[in-house]
Parts: structure tokens; C-alpha cells; sequence
């Protein structure tokens, strides 16, 4: 059997006040701009100009994989990628 199945009696969604769901996101995004931070994640962002990496709503407009890709090469996250690449696994 499975280790810990999902119970149907666990609280999935719990009240929190308003005040600590903001208070969160600005730590969380206080925290994405710290490199040491982000490379602790596990992440490569040697190429990266700066972080947050601040991109504009021109970049919803992108339907396609490969073009993503290529914007994706020209903001300098081309090892973060490659990574992303090695990550998938495939199911036997």
C-alpha cells in the first residue's frame, strides 16, 4: 500500500489571516531577489542580469514552446533550462 495516503478528513484549506498571506508573499518575493537565496534552491542563475527577473506583459502573447525557449536563452537563464531538461524523468 501507499506510505501515507491522502485522507479525506485532512484540512485542506485552512483560514489565514489576510494580513500574514501579504506578509508572506512580500517575504517570498523579498527573498527571490537575493542570489545567494535562489542559488540555495538549487537553482543556476550565473547568466542572469538581475533578479527578480522583471519581464513584460508582451510575454503572455507567446503560444509556442520553442519560442518561450528562445526568450527564455536571451534573459540568460540558458543553464536553468538545461537543468530543467536533466530534471525530467520518464516512468518505466
Amino acid at each position: 500500500g501507499m506510505f501515507s495516503p491522502t485522507k479525506t478528513w485532512r484540512r485542506w484549506h485552512r483560514c489565514v489571516n489576510v494580513t500574514q498571506k501579504r506578509h508572506a508573499v512580500a517575504t517570498a518575493l523579498a527573498a527571490s531577489s537575493l542570489p545567494p537565496l535562489v542559488m540555495a534552491r538549487g537553482h543556476r542563475i550565473g547568466e542572469v542580469s538581475e533578479l527578480p527577473l522583471v519581464v513584460s506583459d508582451g510575454l503572455e502573447s507567446i503560444t509556442k514552446t520553442k519560442q518561450a525557449v528562445e526568450v527564455l536563452k536571451k534573459l540568460g537563464c540558458t543553464e536553468e533550462l538545461e537543468r530543467c531538461i536533466k530534471s525530467r524523468k520518464i516512468r518505466q
